[in-house]
């Protein structure tokens, strides 16, 4: 049996998977952000670590972890851990949804665009963990000076496994720092940041050995001490790739804390509008297109129509009311822009909005609205991919939102394409087949996948509801491009 852990943004997940990719158990535990300010997110590591023991603790009542082959992690990506002299966490962590680091973001770009993209293949935005340590280094350089080692969020709570301090490939990536062609820290992007270059991990591929379950880590969390640990990656390529993404052209819609469009490429797409990393699959690399607001949109508007915190049945019954919407919500249009926006925009300043409300509307017109908007923001942000060429003509579908039969079948209308649910196709068990990789139950990446990923009914498009969805979605960008300029004297951006 193989054990994958994954650290989302709302809550750290673990999952148990045999050598033919049957799902034997799972268990989850919250984790919670500080949004003390808009555009602020920040978490704190010692909570990773106690939902870590939490849900391996519930795993552990209804299976021996003791017998664990092997063990993988997954996460967002971009954030970063600081560490002082006695591995001590410095300061809460800035996570890949924060939006401070905007102006830096800027100053980076106007000074070094050309050299991002051809030392990094990207360039700068907020999100990326360049931009964040840069306004560290501007804002809180005492914290910055006591720096002995950075390490990313699944390398942290490996750390508290085996005492290791790699990172992988992909995770060093996403700092924008690393020289992608040389597979090597930048010294002139780190200088560019004024960051000192030997904090930063050394760097293996995800199915690589980390280390070993120490004593004490075995005692904590119900292992079996000398267990092998295996480096795993972020959270995206791990869930494009075990979704059934092996090849080039293979397409996953991911509807979780943010929305995001995956495209696997033989290349990188070396394009400032089109984002692309590393990948699972070795030689080959994924394009993305990123929004920030998805599930977290959803609970958002979920807990504001109820006066409470949703839980299931609340969401099941929003559903059922939205299900008698007319498609286009009688004119009510979502824009979820709560944080500011990713892909297409990169913009900080952005904020949502519902547009069209009248007197009619009712909860089921606001949950279709947001369904739609959340599609409409997914084709906003693949649009610079299919604009560069890369085709997106069936997709897999994975995330919390996935299943929602309803929001699924607004995807594939308003993207036009048909969708397939992955039967299991989330972080932690793609982290779980990484280590089955590591640990050679398999020949390969690929031979993974084709023995353990299958597939749901197909979801098609109707092609009267994409009909209506392609007007709307011109008047859900031209009221984007209306209001941009009074969301920005809103925001001060």
């Amino acid at each position: 049996m193989f054990l994958g852990i994954d650290l989302g943004l709302g809550s750290l997940k673990v999952s148990l998977v045999d050598s033919d990719g049957l799902l034997v158990g799972q268990a989850s535990s919250v984790v919670v952000t500080d949004n003390r300010e808009p555009g602020y997110a920040e978490q704190n590591p010692a909570d990773w670590e106690r939902a870590m023991a939490v849900a391996l603790k519930s795993l552990g009542s209804r299976a021996d972890l003791t017998q664990v082959t092997a063990i993988s992690f997954t996460a967002g990506t971009h954030s970063s851990v600081l560490l002082g002299r006695d591995d001590e966490v410095l300061r809460p962590v800035i996570m890949w949804s924060d939006q401070r680091a905007n102006a830096e973001a800027e100053d980076l770009n106007r000074r070094l665009e050309d050299r991002l993209m051809a030392i990094g293949h990207n360039r700068a935005a907020p999100t990326w963990s360049i931009s964040p340590l840069f306004w560290l280094r501007r804002n809180e350089p005492d914290v910055v000076e006591r720096v002995r080692t950075v390490l990313f969020p699944k390398d942290w709570l490996r750390m508290q496994l085996t005492g290791d301090r790699f990172t992988d490939r992909i995770d060093a990536q996403g700092t924008l720092m690393l020289d992608v062609d040389r597979l090597q820290w930048s010294q002139e992007l780190c200088d560019a940041i004024g960051w000192k270059l030997d904090t930063l991990p050394e760097i293996r591929n995800p199915t690589d050995l980390a280390g070993h379950v120490l004593p004490q880590a075995a005692t904590r969390y119900g292992l079996h001490a000398g267990t092998p640990v295996y480096v795993g990656t972020c959270d995206t390529a791990a869930e494009v790739w075990s979704a059934g993404a092996i090849r080039p052209g293979d397409t996953v819609v991911k509807l979780a804390s943010a929305g995001v469009v995956n495209v696997v490429c033989a290349k990188p797409t070396k394009l400032p509008d089109v984002p692309s990393k590393g990948f699972v699959m070795p030689g080959q690399f994924y394009a993305l297109g990123a929004i920030n607001s998805c599930a977290t949109a959803h609970k958002w508007v979920a807990d504001l129509l109820l006066g409470r915190a949703a839980d299931g049945d609340a969401f099941n019954e929003l559903d059922a009311l939205a299900k008698g919407i007319a498609p286009g919500s009688e004119g009510l249009l979502f824009h979820p822009y709560l944080v500011g926006e990713r892909a297409p925009y990169w913009d900080s300043g952005l904020r949502a909005s519902f547009v069209g409300l009248n007197i009619t509307h009712g909860r089921g017109h606001v949950m279709r609205a947001l369904y739609e908007g959340v599609a409409f923001a997914l084709r906003d942000a693949a649009r610079p991919m299919r604009d560069s060429g890369l085709r997106i003509e069936l997709a897999a579908l994975i995330g919390g939102g996935s299943k929602s039969d309803l929001w699924a079948q607004v995807i594939a209308d308003v993207l036009n394409i048909p969708l397939r649910r992955p039967v299991h196709g989330d972080a932690s068990y793609g982290a779980a087949l990484i280590a089955a990789v590591g640990a050679g139950a398999f020949e390969s990446e690929g031979q993974a996948i084709e023995t353990c990923v299958a597939f749901g009914p197909d979801i098609l498009p109707d092609p009267k509801r994409a009909a209506v969805y392609d007007v709307l979605f011109e008047r859900y960008r031209r009221v984007k491009d209306l209001l941009t300029d009074i969301n920005h004297e809103i925001s001060g951006g």
